[in-house]
């Protein structure tokens, strides 16, 4: 019975850890950029980046295109994986936390359109159907959500 454990705990920590997708695979694919606002202390504050009604391309290798009616741009973008550290007020203690950022580049210079969007952290939503990106500035965070095409 002990062999047959130590052979099922393996293969089932195998099987689990290769299911999991990377951070560049799951974020690959066609996005929309549903709503941005900046987060209140009490509300939010919903605003307009000019670039909602257009389809987000994260192509594999790091490309990347926005095209709307109007509109066609190419770059980059990148994901990455770090450490923060942060005083917690409630406990009076610094805490460590992991992050992901992710970095958006996208230029037309024809019509002059630039866009440099980075994330200090983001999490995908609803069975990675949905990107929660979150910029953090003083004053109110920035939050950017985007839906799978």
């Amino acid at each position: 019975m002990r062999r047959k454990l130590l052979l099922i705990i393996p293969v089932l920590v195998f099987i689990t850890v290769s299911c999991i997708k990377p951070l560049e695979d799951r974020i690959t694919g066609n996005w929309q950029l549903t709503e941005s606002f900046r987060r209140g202390f009490f509300d939010r504050d919903y605003f307009q980046t000019g670039y909602e009604s257009g389809i987000f391309s994260f192509h594999e290798g790091g490309s990347a295109t926005y095209i709307s009616n109007t509109d066609t741009l190419t770059g980059s973008w990148k994901v990455r994986q770090y450490s923060d550290n942060y005083y917690n007020s409630s406990s009076g203690q610094w805490e460590s936390r992991q992050l992901k950022s992710l970095r958006i580049i996208l230029v037309n210079f024809s019509q002059n359109r630039f866009v440099d969007w980075f994330f200090d952290d983001f999490n995908f939503r609803n069975n990675s159907h949905r990107i929660k990106a979150e910029e953090f500035v003083p004053g109110g965070d920035r939050v950017y959500e985007f839906e799978k095409r």
